[in-house]
């Protein structure tokens, strides 16, 4: 009978040991070999949600129909500014998490985690339900008015892909829980599950079943589905915190770390789906040429600016849980590792991106016209690409020492502040060709932001 007891003990404190070793390694262990360890899963995950989000365009282009074409690219800043949701519902309860971890308060870990799944879930719904009520004003609104055939085309995507919302939401908000709390891996796991399910459903419906072009949205539905059961029971795993409706506690304290902690986020993302709303917006005015181009060539620049972002959410556990025990001076080091790891990588991708610019855009499209133009706008982003190792850092640093409201205006000024007065100040005055200097007038300007803001911010703790 005691052996009995003493095995159910054993496995009862198992999760628990687990979770405190990995807090442990997380305050002690070296740092860069700890951010390489930390950021390595991450890394790998982006690649695939590179290839991810590359794999209904690639798919799509085979069928040789640019409005096709055009309606993924408008599908998508659209689905982007849901998942901004996610991203903020996920990353504001991360941190509080990983800070409460790093603190040894696991209840209150657990209590940050079951409340922002239940708004996560709930916001699902209702944005699910509203998509599919005003899905041709929606459609229209979102640049799909360039032409007829491309706003059927988006109308019939975004009708299957509104369905997966929920999932969307869910998925994004547990993976930032895990990934922030220190288990990268668990989380990566779940979000490959779906993507890998999209890439190897999307060649199988669209040419196997011959579903044609709605088929990419079936497979991206079904993607989401996996992905989200993937992540429901991992996270009742290996010393994470399972998912428990039941302990969310909607009091003041809580919904404020969960929203305004999470606010840099979707206010990043959610200004990036704005923006690009409002670029299909003004593209529109220059024809269906210019718009497929934009969302060719901004997928393939998009490559390095995403793994870098996952060598940052590398740092991001690091900063949070020793800042939470009061390691500062470890704090800063990371951030200097990251930064200086970061902006090699980008300035090596910015020149490969640039000599290699005609090859890249060309696995994306068949028309000479789109592909032309492509290749101009990624020639121009390159430039540029080399200053966003500082930038996506210094954003992730203000956030996860508690500086929300610094962290959010840097997080807005690319795609928000500078980049949306510059899209229509450049277009008025340049035409077309100012429609291409959108992107690096404001990745330079946000640099220049950060690197201030970060410099006088971001050197002492209160």
């Amino acid at each position: 009978m005691d052996r009995v007891n003493n095995e159910e003990n054993s496995r009862a404190t198992q999760p628990e040991n687990k979770k405190e070793l990995r807090r442990e390694y997380i305050l002690t262990a070296p740092l860069l070999p700890l951010l390489i360890k930390m950021a390595v899963p991450t890394i790998i995950g982006m690649l695939v949600a590179m290839i991810y989000n590359l794999t209904d365009t690639f798919f799509i282009a085979m069928l040789g129909n640019k409005s096709m074409t055009a309606a993924i690219g408008i599908t998508f800043s659209y689905v982007s500014l849901i998942q901004a949701l996610g991203f903020w519902f996920g990353y504001g309860s991360g941190n509080a998490m990983s800070r409460s971890l790093g603190a040894g308060k696991n209840e209150e870990t657990e209590v940050y985690s079951s409340t922002a799944v239940v708004m996560a879930l709930a916001t699902g719904l209702v944005v699910s339900a509203a998509s599919l009520i005003f899905i041709s004003p929606l459609t229209a609104l979102i640049g799909g008015s360039a032409s007829e055939s491309l706003q059927s085309f988006a109308g019939e995507y975004l009708r299957v892909i509104a369905i997966s919302l929920p999932f969307v939401l869910f998925s994004f908000t547990v993976y930032n829980q895990l990934r922030l709390c220190g288990n990268v891996k668990d989380g990566m796991k779940g979000l490959l599950a779906g993507m890998l399910t999209n890439i190897i459903l999307d060649p199988l419906f669209i040419f196997g079943l011959k579903m044609g072009f709605i088929g990419a949205a079936y497979a991206t539905l079904i993607g989401q589905v996996v992905g989200a059961l993937v992540l429901f029971i991992l996270a009742g795993k290996n010393g994470n915190i399972a998912v428990s409706l039941t302990k969310a506690r909607f009091t003041r304290e809580n919904v404020y770390h969960i929203l305004v902690g999470g606010l840099p986020n979707f206010a990043r993302q959610g200004i990036t789906s704005l923006s690009l709303v409002l670029l299909n917006m003004v593209a529109a005015g220059f024809g269906e040429e210019v718009i497929a181009a934009l969302t060719v060539s901004s997928r393939v620049a998009a490559v390095a600016y995403m793994l870098v972002i996952g060598w940052g959410q590398g740092f991001q556990p690091i900063c949070a849980m020793n800042y939470g025990a009061g390691q500062y001076e470890r704090v800063r080091k990371a951030f200097k590792y990251n930064v200086r790891v970061g902006t090699v990588f980008m300035s090596v991708s910015a020149v490969v991106l640039y000599v290699f610019a005609r090859e890249f855009t060309e696995v994306l499209s068949r028309n000479k016209d789109v592909i032309n133009i492509a290749v101009d706008i990624l020639r121009i982003q390159c430039l540029t690409l080399p200053f966003m190792a500082y930038f996506a850092t210094g954003s992730m640093y203000m956030q996860n020492i508690g500086r929300y409201y610094t962290a959010l205006i840097i997080s807005i000024s690319r795609q928000g502040i500078f980049y949306i007065p510059a899209l229509f100040l450049l277009t008025l005055s340049l035409g077309q060709k100012g429609l291409y200097l959108v992107q690096p007038v404001a990745d330079v300007l946000a640099f220049l932001l950060a690197a201030v803001v970060v410099r006088k911010k971001g050197l002492e703790y209160k």
